[in-house]
């Protein structure tokens, strides 16, 4: 899976946001709010990934962290990417 739109992240009043630029900012019109772990997730999306994959990097990025947490916050969060259609 991958992201269907280009995106950009940006800090916006102290809240981490992901924005639609050029041509897919007419086809996704709003802005995605998001934690640091989910901008993580959000960055390694630009390419095709799998959600094991997302799991074994956040696991490098947030080596204290327990695997059946990071398992549920990629669960969370792809499902919501889904929601917001902006996953193919």
């Amino acid at each position: 899976m991958k992201l269907k739109y280009n995106f950009v992240i940006n800090e916006v009043a102290g809240s981490t946001v992901a924005v639609a630029v050029g041509e897919d900012a007419a086809k996704f019109k709003g802005f995605l709010k998001m934690n640091s772990t989910g901008a993580e997730i959000f960055k390694m999306l630009k390419n095709e990934i799998s959600k094991e994959a997302l799991v074994e990097n956040l696991s490098e990025i947030y080596p204290e962290q327990e695997k059946e947490i990071l398992v549920k916050s990629v669960e969370s969060f792809v499902s919501e990417l889904l929601e917001a259609e902006v996953l193919e």
